[in-house]
């Protein structure tokens, strides 16, 4: 072969080469509609890529969070207003029976049944499950935390997880707050239970006289420093505790369900802005591929008629 038919087939084999690239190019880009491949494509665009995807994960882990924690939330919170309704029903009772001053002895029978239900049923309530977990005892989610006369068995601490930055929200609850546990009682009873089983005994003892003057000693916050307080005082200072705490979860659904909202339009927000930087153009995708598809084609033609080249005739 002469030295210039080695130059045109070196020149040949180059470009059918480089046709060949931008051919196998522009079809992964249709069929992965991805414009930006590999990082060598942009190095800058990748790296932007690969950040906002990491912002993006973030809100999905942020909303699979209040997947979660809003059922918990929301059966918290039904567990609490069941306990408020019971104790408002027997606190119409309570006042009644301190007007009375006086029952014989089958209504004391009937009161003391009705009573030790209810006390039975609150304390019930505050070991509410979730699947294998409880919910009122903190981070002690294997035992129950109340025993059978109120006293509070679990932990002070509780878990949560972020639904969105710098935002936690609970998986278990500190039932000593929940659930108005009374500090000031050696065994740190809910304070409520506390005032049902101390009327259950002065009705059992026919001590129906201290009904309206007994006293006892009421600490909700943990401050060591216990008030006086008379039965139906503290009964209504353990109710609004409970109350208190029923209101702040009811906030705390209301908030989960707006960070829901906010953070899936921030999801498609940082989405629609990888779609820009890596989603191919179709259209013009699809112009390219057929002016690489028609420039490899003219190559080959041209190769083609150049076939009596002593070298280039067994090109295939």
């Amino acid at each position: 072969m002469r030295v210039p038919d080695l130059k045109f087939f070196d020149i040949l084999i180059k470009y059918d080469r480089k046709r060949s690239v931008d051919l196998t190019r522009k079809t992964e880009e249709l069929s992965s509609g991805k414009a930006l491949l590999y990082p060598s494509d942009s190095p800058v665009d990748y790296a932007r890529v690969i950040r906002l995807k990491n912002i993006v994960s973030g809100f999905e882990r942020f909303n699979r969070n209040i997947d979660l924690t809003q059922n918990i939330l929301e059966t918290a919170e039904s567990v609490l207003g069941t306990v408020v309704n019971t104790a408002q029903t027997v606190r119409v009772k309570i006042v009644q029976l301190l007007n009375t001053g006086v029952l014989n002895e089958e209504d004391a029978k009937v009161m003391v049944d009705y009573l030790e239900s209810i006390k039975d049923y609150i304390i019930q309530q505050g070991n509410t499950k979730i699947g294998d977990s409880y919910l009122f005892g903190g981070v002690k989610t294997q035992e129950a935390p109340f025993s059978s006369d109120g006293s509070y068995n679990g932990e002070t601490t509780e878990t949560t997880v972020p639904v969105a930055n710098g935002v936690t929200v609970n998986t278990n609850f500190n039932g000593k707050n929940y659930f108005g546990v009374n500090s000031a009682s050696g065994s740190g009873k809910i304070l409520i239970v506390e005032v049902l089983d101390t009327i259950i005994t002065l009705i059992k003892n026919g001590e129906y006289s201290q009904l309206n003057t007994y006293e006892i000693d009421v600490d909700l916050d943990g401050s060591g420093t216990p008030t006086k307080m008379k039965l139906l005082d503290a009964f209504d200072a353990g109710l609004s505790k409970i109350m208190e705490y029923r209101s702040i979860i009811g906030t705390k659904i209301a908030t989960v369900e707006n960070l829901r909202i906010q953070n899936e339009s921030l999801r498609v927000h940082y989405s629609n802005l990888i779609s820009k930087i890596e989603d191919t153009d179709y259209a013009a995708a699809i112009s390219e591929y057929e002016k690489a598809k028609t420039a490899y084609e003219a190559l080959i033609a041209a190769i083609q008629q150049t076939k009596d080249l002593s070298l280039l005739k067994f090109y295939r």
